[in-house]
């Protein structure tokens, strides 16, 4: 839902703020579940968003994460006790991806829906073409702008990360989608130009504040 470039400053900020001495596993935690690999026909991935993602879709396209079911699989109480700092890290990215996901969909996509609404009851395939088209090109800007990106340099330096933590990936799907990642930002910075989008750089920037307060708010609790 959220690009990747949001998962990764959302992740950033959590970091730095909580000092967390595992940096690298809470990374890709934060881009573990998109790791499902895509299908033949291109319309989808295995496994399906509604397992890596614990989420629902709407009739409109809204999806809905349910977070609650990941923490009772695998982030309780009782088994955060038992977890190295290292799967601590792991799991709290991946549960960091999910509410920032939770959070893009309340305050980007439905302002989206709001902004585009012509478009949106137009033609819904046009209408996520043209926000996502947005979302990815400001995030190639930011990273065009800010190449030394801490979280990013991170990813891309990791050089080995097994799955050992869900059983519903297979054990290189992370190192397998961190190439396609780093390899679609690299391309991306090297032919995007500024134009007008629907969403400014600014109102990004708000949004990974707020999604990083909320957060910790929520982990604090």
């Amino acid at each position: 839902m959220a690009s990747w470039m949001i998962h990764l400053r959302v992740a950033q900020g959590i970091y730095e703020k909580l000092n967390l001495p595992e940096k690298e596993a809470f990374v890709m935690g934060n881009i573990a579940p998109d790791s499902g690999v895509p299908t033949e026909d291109g319309t989808g991935f295995v496994p399906d968003a509604a397992v890596s993602h614990f989420r629902t879709v709407d009739e409109n396209g809204i999806k809905d994460v349910h977070e609650e079911q990941f923490v009772a699989r695998y982030f309780t109480e009782e088994m955060r006790e038992s977890y190295s700092e290292r799967e601590c890290a792991f799991y709290f990215g991946y549960l960091t991806h999910l509410l920032t996901d939770k959070h893009w969909a309340s305050k980007i996509v439905y302002g989206a829906k709001e902004n585009l609404s012509g478009l949106f009851e137009q033609d819904k395939a046009s209408f996520w073409k043209t926000v996502k088209r947005d979302w990815y090109d400001l995030d190639f800007l930011y990273l065009k702008k800010y190449p030394e990106f801490e979280a990013f340099r991170i990813y891309e330096g990791i050089k080995e990360f097994k799955n050992i933590y869900l059983d519903f990936f297979g054990e290189d799907a992370f190192e397998q989608r961190k190439k396609f990642i780093v390899e679609f930002y690299r391309k991306g910075v090297e032919t995007v130009e500024e134009r007008e989008t629907y969403l400014s750089p600014e109102e990004l920037d708000a949004f990974v504040e707020l999604a990083v307060e909320k957060i910790l708010k929520d982990y604090e609790e």
